[in-house]
């Protein structure tokens, strides 16, 4: 009974010792796959790194504002069952080119249409909220383009906004 309690252990220590190798060869390939990979990517694969000067003279560089479009002001009459919401807006176009300025003036009876077509199927909720506010401004920026094209408008601002 000794004997066989002896040749047992025997058997289970090298089935432990090969489990323990194998999981230390398979280990040690993974990180060497993981570091061989890395090294390829930053050597072979990865973008080049902007100059420090480059990034410094980007930034310091201020944004060209385009030729300024200002509207005449708006009071319509919002969706409203009660009918007594009205709301007024002032909107400044900034144009791509100082070319589209003629263009826009020319169009603004069509921009103008445009205004009121969308402002007047809003509800109160739609307006007062601060994402109404910017879905109203990228609807009219994306439907001004649609007339204005192939020229753009480069943003949409409001100079007076008030419900009431």
């Amino acid at each position: 009974m000794a004997d066989e309690e002896k040749q047992a252990e025997e058997t289970e220590e090298p089935k432990k010792s090969k489990k323990m190798l194998f999981l230390i060869i398979g280990l040690v390939g993974l990180i060497a796959l993981g570091g061989g990979g890395f090294f390829a990517y930053t050597k072979f694969l990865a973008p080049p790194p902007v100059a420090d000067e480059e990034l410094a003279t980007k930034e310091n560089q201020p944004e060209t504002i385009g030729e300024m479009f200002a509207m005449k002001p708006f009071i319509v009459n919002l969706a409203d069952p009660k009918g007594k919401r009205y709301l007024k807006i002032k909107l400044s176009l900034e144009l791509e080119t100082p070319e589209l300025l003629e263009k826009a003036t020319k169009l603004e009876p069509k921009l103008q249409n445009i205004v009121i077509m969308m402002l007047t199927s809003l509800s109160f909720e739609e307006v007062m909220t601060p994402e109404g506010k910017v879905r109203i401004r990228d609807e009219l920026q994306e439907r001004f383009n649609q007339v204005i094209r192939p020229d753009k408008i480069k943003n949409i601002y409001f100079t007076e906004f008030v419900v009431q």
